[in-house]
């Protein structure tokens, strides 16, 4: 996900001296499980630990409406209800399964012994134009008739041009609903490129995921006394993304916008992202993630410095970001855990040799051997070419000559990370696996 493992339990941890244990029980168990409601409740966790840092924070308590509001806050004067939720683009990407549809063109390649990789999948697109505004659409099939697109209407196209002997193979398909080119060289293996049209770019101020999901929060706030608002976390959506408007998009500030207009019971919305940039000189510079939070408040609301303060101070107590919101929803989806240092290593001349502690662990095992390069799917990489591991050499070579570890260590790091280190240092020629001298 977004923030690390290690992090969200120490925020677990505290926020069962503040909240009810069932409840904090209850965020424990949709994070343990995989889906993106794991990014809702991540959001919620940090919020709700960020917020019990800056005030007296009580969590679903009951309004005359039977709502259960996530926020009941009160900071001297100020008394505040909120709802939390995640927001994403998954609908949208339903609706234009580009990545389903390269997913089973990858499959069909591959019952025909073809090599993995090496497809180019190019899309094309229209505009639909509604009362409310304009649209873009991929021409691709409807999610429910890939399978059947793919095996009827691809894959005998490949054989045939398999048959005849035609390489790179190519597909092109131009009618009014579907729009592909696809192209199969074998000699571009194991990479797969393509290319289509932003369809998830807002273009309707009220007909867009960030809009709706505001939308959806509106009733669970109606007759809540005090200050209101809906705090939106990032699960991958355009609209908090931070990209600048084009000139047939509407920008944030106009959905929300467009939100107060049509719910005048809510006071505030507080957009969570997270922002990535690259700094200094070196060819590939390590990207630096920072928390990112957007604060809008309704025109006549007079608490707006105080939310401002407030909100800042809650962000303080966020975790560091190890993933942009397009790569922790991925994860958030799958069962196992993010890799840790696997594949990583240093060496210091050729007695100490430094590898991750979960790599080590996992080698100690029998899941995997250095050989493996820390690849998450083992069996999967062994059936590809394998680069040398130069640690393993370097351990081989110790071995050979005699030496055996005299110490091993393991160098704990901090919650920011999500696995510790192993360093091991070899010592002199060992006369147990030497010859005498």
């Amino acid at each position: 996900m977004i923030y690390r493992r290690r992090a969200l339990q120490r925020r677990l941890d505290e926020l069962r001296d503040v909240l009810d244990g069932e409840a904090v029980d209850k965020l424990a168990e949709r994070l343990n499980r995989a889906g993106k409601d794991r990014v809702a409740a991540m959001w919620e966790l940090v919020v709700l630990h960020g917020l019990s840092k800056c005030g007296l924070l009580q969590h679903e308590v009951v309004l005359a409406s039977l709502r259960r509001p996530d926020i009941l806050l009160e900071q001297g004067t100020l008394r505040l209800t909120a709802d939390v939720t995640a927001v994403s683009d998954e609908g949208i990407d339903k609706d234009n399964p580009y990545h389903e549809l390269s997913q089973m063109i990858e499959a069909a390649k591959n019952k025909l012994k073809l090599p993995i990789g090496g497809l180019d999948l190019r899309v094309r697109s229209k505009h639909e134009s509604t009362k409310r505004g304009t649209r873009t659409v991929l021409l691709v099939p409807p999610r429910r008739k890939l399978q059947e697109f793919v095996r009827q209407t691809i894959v005998p196209q490949l054989r045939e041009q398999m048959t005849a002997g035609k390489f790179p193979l190519r597909i092109a398909i131009d009618d009014d609903d579907v729009g592909l080119d696809i192209t199969i060289d074998p000699t571009k293996s194991p990479y797969i490129s393509g290319g289509f049209a932003a369809y998830d770019v807002p273009k309707i101020k009220d007909r867009n995921p960030l809009y709706s999901a505001l939308k959806a929060k509106a009733e669970q706030l109606r007759g809540a006394d005090g200050i209101t608002g809906v705090i939106v976390g990032d699960g991958d959506c355009v609209a908090l993304s931070g990209r600048s408007a084009n000139w047939d998009e509407v920008s944030t500030r106009q959905i929300v916008a467009e939100f107060f207009r049509q719910f005048s019971s809510v006071d505030f919305a507080l957009l969570l992202s997270v922002r990535e940039s690259r700094h200094g000189w070196a060819p590939y510079p390590k990207p630096v993630r920072q928390n990112d939070a957007s604060l809008f408040v309704r025109e006549g609301c007079n608490a707006r410095s105080e939310l401002n303060t407030l909100f800042q101070a809650m962000i303080e107590h966020f975790p560091k970001p190890a993933m942009m919101p397009v790569n922790g929803a991925l994860r958030a989806r799958e069962d196992d855990y993010d890799v840790g240092h696997h594949g990583g290593y240093s060496m210091s001349g050729s007695s100490v040799v430094r590898l991750g502690l979960r790599e080590f662990t996992e080698i100690f095992a029998g899941l995997r051997t250095l050989q493996d390069n820390g690849a998450k799917y083992v069996e999967a990489a062994r059936k590809m070419p394998r680069e040398p591991n130069h640690l393993q050499a370097v351990v081989l070579r110790n071995l050979m000559a005699g030496r055996l570890p005299e110490s091993i260590e393991v160098i704990k790091t901090d919650e920011e990370d999500n696995d510790d280190w192993v360093e091991i240092r070899f010592g002199g020629i060992d006369p147990a696996i030497a010859p005498l001298r």
